[in-house]
């Protein structure tokens, strides 16, 4: 492999896919808790879904990352975890990731023609959403409210495509995840804040420095609270409500572990999230 083409994989973290990951398990759950709602929807096309919210989970958050970059040069050069990215490295130039991110979109474009016109439609949502997330953090102390919401916005797609309505279970579940969203990505901007206060870029762990475990714990009281009602809504077996304790446990075991001062415990609590997501799944395919 060449140096440009790994600069161009390190552009779309392709070689970190714990965001990937974190970006599709929503729409895992969208489809599962969707298909709960759908009489007709056979195994053939469940296969084709997975297929393209898992591609199109891939190319969104590729091209979020480019955006995020560009938007972001200057900054990331004054960041030590970021310096050494490609953009603020040199190793891509702006005029490079531009091209690259108009070949993800094409790409993303293709994928989005698949689906109906409803999820035609909120596709140029999320695609907006993805485009202003990295001016989140120069206007409010919340981008990661902001980033949960464009995370997890493929749950409401996910209803789209199969039932072409969004139940309130979905927005139920929606809401849920957005919260745990912002758990898990307050504990990852912990590794910047000093930078981050140093260059006056917001995020929600500045606001929540003071007490962090109190304030992410509370929150993922929240979650677990909506994770029951739309256990409730849709009339999910003691099973479900089993499961989901246990990722609620383990969340609040990974906010109160964490050493929020020790960039490196920052970032396994928040790679541990993947495992958090995992039993949500279950959760919901058990349910």
């Amino acid at each position: 492999m060449n140096k440009k083409t790994k600069s161009f994989i390190e552009l779309a973290r392709i070689n970190r896919p714990a965001g990937i990951m974190l970006l599709f398990l929503p729409c895992l759950f969208g489809i599962f808790l969707a298909l709960k709602n759908s009489d007709n929807f056979s195994g053939h096309k469940l296969f084709g879904l997975l297929f393209l919210f898992g591609l199109g989970s891939v190319l969104m958050r590729s091209a979020g990352c480019v955006i995020n970059d560009i938007f972001d040069r200057k900054f990331d050069a004054q960041v030590a975890r970021t310096k050494r990215r490609p953009l603020p490295s040199g190793r891509v130039s702006t005029l490079e990731a531009v091209t690259f991110l108009m070949f993800l979109l094409i790409l993303g474009a293709l994928i989005l023609l698949q689906f109906n016109f409803y999820v035609q439609l909120s596709g140029l949502v999320a695609l907006a959403l993805v485009a202003l997330y990295p001016l989140m953090k120069r206007i409010t102390f919340y981008p990661q409210i902001f980033l949960g919401i464009t995370f997890n916005y493929g749950i409401l797609m996910a209803d789209l495509a199969i039932n072409e309505k969004v139940a309130e279970s979905t927005v139920a579940l929606f809401a849920a995840c957005v919260i745990w969203t912002l758990i898990y990505d307050t504990i990852y901007a912990f590794q910047d804040i000093d930078d981050d206060l140093k260059i006056g870029v917001k995020s929600s762990a500045i606001k929540f420095a003071k007490s962090p475990r109190t304030i992410l714990a509370s929150l993922a009281l929240s979650m677990l609270a909506l994770f029951f009602y739309v256990g409730f809504l849709q009339e999910f077996s003691w099973r479900f409500y089993a499961i989901i304790l246990a990722a609620f446990f383990y969340e609040c075991f990974l906010v109160l572990s964490c050493n929020y001062s020790d960039s490196s415990y920052c970032l396994r609590a928040f790679k541990a999230n993947i495992l958090v997501g995992f039993l949500m799944l279950v959760a919901i395919i058990c349910g």
